[in-house]
């Protein structure tokens, strides 16, 4: 009731003379905080010596008023309110210059429109000519269809342009906010400021990487970069600028405990019905029969529901520099920083997936610091492509840096074509893997084979391998066979591999 009465009080006491009315120039952005889904906007308001009414005008209202925070530097602050109105609020530049060339073609059209209505008008008068020369009143006439075929082409041409302008704006946005007014009514015995912050929508950051491997070097150097997009409506002019990977909620909600009830009812003896019309047999279906039934025996109980949230990570990166980041369509990419890691290079060969072999590189686990976004790939200074990007918890980080034409592979089946089982219950695979190195420097290539496992003791395998695998597991994963093999310049490897598959005559398998 206070806080009333001094607004009331304020609206229509304080002389004009200790009103301070601010723009947005005069209180520019100083500091923006960019979460995943909103950025958080931190401005500053001067206060004079004296002051008890500053007001800020010309924001944009699409924030939540309840989540506006302020704290006061030499001065006190007795209350705060707002107002909002459907007036035009000042706009970043690219909107501004879209609103004026959209008013430019409006005024065109116009333009279009009256010439076509002056010709129309004329052929009307001209219909009702009955003296004077008819090859003058039938030029006349001519000359007025011309024009007006002219200015229906140019005006669609017009309306084709102003339509996708209007696209382009409401893209931005910003014509859907009104203009917010902030009042805050202050003791001012000393020149101070007001810092306030208020969280905005429409806008966003995400990161992403660049890694460009080296092979002479065998060096991987991985950018860490971010992209930045806003349409709050304000262009964020030479600001401080914060990136941060938490995502703040507007509304905290405790989950409280619960207590949970459980019942036992005795059974009761249903009673005979009586005979009834066959018609009465059919009121109910068997569903809704069957759910009447149960919720008479056995209502369910409410347990408790529980959330959870991991607060163990967040990472904010800061900028000592300002920025610019201006509200449009447009999405800016920011290098954060570069580093360089040795890497283990090595080709990978999965013959029974691909012929293709593939050219990794192995580099030492990455702090966490470093959260998922996507990695844009390059090799030897050419773009191979991008992928998602996870840090996991692996101790070495793998990254694939596209196909090597260079190591060949080539797969020939061996099986039997003429009988390719010895009896209706055995299957026989057979094939032999071929590697060859075709670059003029040795190459280390890893050779990958899962070993068929079974999910029915009634179905039994057994693998043969003419040289046996350097590793047997993979990533914790067991029965993914590996062969470690270095070869030289034009040298070739062949791995032969059996998979023999015995089950029962009857019934079917799957999988092979």
């Amino acid at each position: 009731m206070k806080i009333k009465a001094l607004l009331h009080f304020s609206l229509f006491c304080i002389p004009s003379s200790y009103c301070f009315a601010l723009g947005l120039s005069q209180s520019p952005i100083q500091q923006v905080t960019l979460y995943p889904t909103v950025a958080k906007i931190e401005r500053s308001i001067p206060v004079q010596a004296g002051e008890q009414l500053v007001t800020l005008t010309g924001l944009a209202a699409n924030f939540d008023i309840n989540q506006l925070q302020y704290q006061s530097t030499n001065i006190e602050v007795n209350a705060v309110s707002h107002t909002d109105s459907a007036l035009d609020k000042p706009a970043g530049n690219e909107s501004s210059q879209l609103r004026n060339k959209i008013d430019d073609i409006k005024k065109k059209i116009s333009e279009q429109n009256s010439i076509i209505q002056a010709a129309e008008l004329q052929n009307k008068f001209l219909g009702n000519v009955t003296t004077g020369s008819a090859s003058v009143v039938r030029e006349q006439a001519y000359q007025a269809f011309i024009a007006i075929d002219k200015a229906k082409i140019e005006k669609e041409k017009l309306a084709q342009r102003l339509e996708e302008l209007e696209q382009d704006l409401n893209a931005i946005g910003d014509s859907e906010f009104n203009q917010r007014t902030l009042k805050f009514y202050v003791n001012a015995p000393q020149r101070g400021e007001i810092t306030l912050s208020y969280m905005v929508p429409y806008a966003r950051w995400q990161p992403t990487y660049k890694a460009e491997l080296n092979t002479q070097t065998k060096q991987v150097k991985l950018t860490r970069m971010a992209m930045i997009a806003q349409k709050t409506g304000e262009d964020w002019n030479n600001v401080k600028l914060a990136l941060s990977t938490s995502t703040p909620q507007n509304y905290v909600q405790q989950i409280q405990p619960q207590q949970w009830w459980v019942d036992y009812y005795e059974p009761q003896p249903y009673p005979m019905p009586a005979p009834a019309p066959v018609l009465a047999e059919v009121a109910f279906s068997d569903s809704s029969a069957e759910k009447l039934g149960k919720s008479q025996r056995n209502p369910a109980p409410a347990f408790p529901q529980f959330q959870s949230m991991d607060l163990n990570f967040s990472t904010e990166f800061r900028s000592e520099t300002k920025a610019t980041i201006p509200s449009s369509q447009q999405q800016i990419y920011l290098p954060l920083s570069a580093e360089q890691y040795p890497a283990k290079l090595s080709v990978w060969a999965i013959p029974k997936q691909s012929t293709q072999a593939t050219l990794n590189a192995e580099i030492a686990k990455l702090d966490q610091n470093w959260p998922s976004g996507t990695v844009k790939l390059y090799r030897d200074g050419d773009y191979i492509g991008q992928r998602a990007w996870n840090n996991s918890a692996d101790e070495a980080l793998q990254m694939s840096f596209g196909v090597d034409e260079q190591i060949q592979v080539k797969v020939v089946d061996l099986t039997d074509k003429k009988s390719p089982v010895r009896s209706q219950s055995e299957t026989i695979q057979k094939q032999q893997y071929s590697i060859q190195n075709l670059h003029n420097y040795p190459m280390a290539v890893t050779i990958f084979e899962s070993e068929p496992q079974s999910r029915n003791d009634k179905l039994t395998t057994q693998s043969i391998y003419s040289t046996p695998p350097t590793a047997t597991q993979w990533n914790d994963q067991p029965n993914i066979n590996q062969w470690q093999i270095n070869l030289e310049p034009k040298q070739s490897f062949k791995l032969d591999v059996q998979h023999q598959f015995k089950y029962p005559s009857k019934g079917n398998t799957s999988g092979f």
